[in-house]
């Protein structure tokens, strides 16, 4: 079986006429071949995220984390210092040969690499609707780690004079965000940021677009704070891939053993209903909000939804 470019246009909501050149070219690239798990091996799948979800000591935000994450993008960082390739920076929990979450089944793609190649059409889409398409002069990652996302952003600023930004709670990610503008000699700056504890006096440049990929799901849903402090910023547009327990349904079992596993990890819960809510309010406008059907084994983190203040 095969993904096609028709596919990839459902999952992202869109057509497939709508897709950039960029877009277009990365997809052209990408060995799109999967099979779909014998009963036995899917059996097998569901009893493993079972055993996983009874036995997982992980808890998100826990205060040993801290240090997991330094010497995690520090371990890039190293990596990147002695090799010099972009390659350093794909993030070490994106790995290669895994079983993948697509359209509400397990699959096994034929490229060891599907999620970090599906992961770039991501970036390419993101890019190209709420960083292209508003005309932005400044791009903010929070929560940016090894600037994996920033880094193909950058790639893809061939016609304009953007500067980019990253921030992280940790001072290895900083440190390799600064690395990696000085190396490539582009407009590229980190900065230590607590996006549970905001430091007010840090302002984001007037038209900016601001993003977390992965980012608001560490935070223990303890993120209202850090959209205030968007929303007191004025940022253009901000769109966020996470993971989002609200897109799931309880009564399917597929679903259901990821409402299971994102819960006991204690990953971020409420963020697409506390910004309906601001929707509501008439604080922001809500201009996608997509369930991407994508996901590693143990669940769906690539959800997208991308608002702007009216």
């Amino acid at each position: 079986m095969k993904i096609s470019l028709e596919d990839i246009a459902v999952n992202f909501g869109c057509t497939k006429e709508s897709f950039s050149p960029a877009f277009l070219e990365h997809f052209k690239t990408l060995d799109m071949r999967y099979e779909l798990l014998s009963r036995v091996e899917r059996d097998s799948i569901i009893l493993d995220i079972l055993n996983k979800i009874k036995v997982d000591t992980q808890r998100i935000g826990a205060p040993k984390r801290t240090g997991v994450w330094q010497t995690g993008w520090k371990e890039n960082l190293d990596g990147f210092i002695k090799n010099r390739s972009v390659e350093e920076i794909v993030p070490k929990f994106i790995r290669p040969n895994k079983i993948i979450r697509y359209n509400g089944d397990f699959i096994k793609p034929s490229n060891p690499f599907f999620e970090r190649d599906f992961a770039k059409l991501i970036q390419i889409y993101c890019y190209d609707n709420f960083i292209k398409n508003y005309s932005v002069d400044n791009v903010y990652e929070f929560g940016c780690g090894s600037s994996f996302n920033l880094m193909t952003m950058i790639d893809l600023n061939i016609d304009s004079d953007l500067r980019f930004f990253g921030s992280d709670f940790v001072q290895s990610s900083v440190d390799l965000c600064n690395e990696l503008g000085t190396h490539y000699d582009v407009d590229l700056e980190g900065f230590l940021f607590n996006m549970i504890e905001p430091d007010t006096s840090k302002t984001i440049r007037k038209n900016s677009a601001v993003f977390t990929f992965g980012a608001i799901e560490q935070l223990n849903s303890k993120f209202e704070n850090f959209i205030s402090y968007l929303l007191q910023n004025k940022v253009k547009i901000c769109f966020h891939v996470e993971p989002t327990i609200e897109n799931y349904d309880p009564n399917d079992l597929f679903d259901h053993l990821q409402i299971r596993f994102h819960s006991k990890r204690g990953y971020t819960q409420g963020l697409l209903p506390h910004l309906k809510n601001l929707e509501l309010q008439g604080k922001i406008n809500i201009v996608k909000n997509k369930r991407l059907n994508f996901g590693s084994k143990f669940m769906e983190g690539y959800h997208l939804y991308a608002w702007e203040i009216n």
